[in-house]
């Protein structure tokens, strides 16, 4: 790495860079904290004569676990379900017993992980966004360029110097958080391993390095102060979407099956006693590798000169346009499950309608300039030839 590039980045990124590790890691803390104390309110209240009050009147067809229990039977099963960190929905037979053939498949909820993924991912987005398009914007990268040095290192000490610490603060902030759960809440509580909770925060941080390095590539290939935000925004808020869409759409044109329709997550956000898969892992980091290894070969060809336009690379114009043509319409029609078998309509139609709309709002944007520099041609031309007559 040249120094002189190192020093010049430290202190334009430094103190911004601090301040954000700082405040990842401060704000799980308090959220780790805040969830311990909503245990401990809860376990008072498991305690309180409330309680014990509103478990008296509550009948056996409330609740039908409680069928044949005593008071004192019934509080201690309460209390352990209520105050586990991990919970099922279960379903009861008339009998009162409990059918396990649905609790197997049943998801895992928590009151006492919550994360905020959302507010996480929207920092880490905006983050790898600023990465390259505030410099674009600010007119930094002209000094930079000035260095002398070679455009892809300075594109590689960029992304070392931002992407280390904001990844790193993200782990250690998670690890943070689920130590201060697991050693504030008695023990007989955490019904989770820690190896299961080493897998969920690694998958889950292996995610953030996706949608990081997701939001950094756009905002590297985007120039326009209002298209280019939209456009991070967009495809970050609507890739779960995208995966769902494009997976029922795969079920739809093979004919694989046509009563299922994929609704859940595919990326690991927070930690869940759900099986852990490996493909959305296996995902992020390559569709990070990728990304990363693809910008160091587009920054290097970077025009100032173009800084304005909606897109940087003259080169991505057209596969944009496809990717426009083929992404929007999946999410919009495949991504509600909008297709079930049977009966129901088929989804063409619809899919070429939005491929039409997205084909054509799409070519507008991305050559813009060359449909303007066309229509002033034209307009040209006829004045001329109006002259001439």
């Amino acid at each position: 790495m040249n120094k002189q590039l190192m020093t010049i980045l430290k202190k334009r990124y430094g103190l911004t860079l601090i301040v954000a590790s700082l405040s990842i890691l401060l704000f799980y803390s308090y959220l780790g904290i805040s969830d311990v104390n909503r245990w401990k309110d809860m376990n008072n209240y498991y305690n309180s004569e409330e309680y014990i009050t509103n478990l008296k009147e509550m009948s056996e067809e409330d609740n039908p676990s409680f069928k044949g229990l005593s008071l004192e039977e019934r509080q201690k099963l309460d209390k352990k379900e209520g105050l586990r960190l991990f919970y099922q929905t279960k379903e009861y037979d008339e009998q009162g017993n409990l059918i396990t053939s649905v609790s197997v498949d049943q998801p895992y909820y928590t009151m006492y992980f919550n994360e905020n993924p959302l507010l996480l991912i929207a920092a880490i987005t905006i983050i790898g966004f600023f990465l390259f398009f505030v410099d674009l914007k600010t007119s930094f990268n002209e000094f930079l360029f000035s260095l002398g040095v070679s455009k892809r290192k300075i594109y590689y000490s960029k992304l070392i110097l931002i992407s280390f610490p904001i990844l790193i603060s993200v782990l250690l902030a998670k690890i943070l958080f689920v130590s201060i759960i697991t050693t504030g809440i008695p023990t007989e509580y955490v019904n989770i391993s820690m190896t299961d909770l080493a897998v969920n925060v690694l998958a889950s941080w292996i995610t953030c390095i996706g949608y990081f390095f997701i939001s950094a590539f756009i905002g590297l290939v985007t120039g326009n102060i209002i298209l280019g935000p939209l456009t991070v925004f967009g495809f970050c808020a609507s890739l779960e979407f995208f995966i769902t869409g494009l997976t029922n759409a795969w079920y739809y044109f093979t004919n694989t099956t046509t009563d299922i329709v994929v609704m859940n997550k595919f990326f690991v956000y927070t930690v869940t006693k759900d099986p852990v898969s490996t493909v959305p892992i296996i995902v992020s980091l390559v569709l990070s590798v990728f990304l990363i290894i693809f910008g160091s070969f587009l920054f290097p060809t970077l025009s100032l000169e173009k800084k304005g336009n909606y897109l940087l690379f003259d080169r991505l114009k057209i596969p944009v346009v496809i990717a426009m043509i083929v992404y929007i319409p999946i999410v919009l029609v495949f991504s509600g499950g909008l297709y079930l078998g049977g009966t129901d309509s088929s989804p063409i139609p619809s899919l070429l309608f939005y491929g039409t709309i997205t084909a054509l709002i799409g070519i507008y944007l991305v050559f813009r300039k060359e449909i303007h520099e066309w229509v002033n041609n034209k307009r040209q031309l006829k004045n001329d030839f109006r002259i001439e007559s």
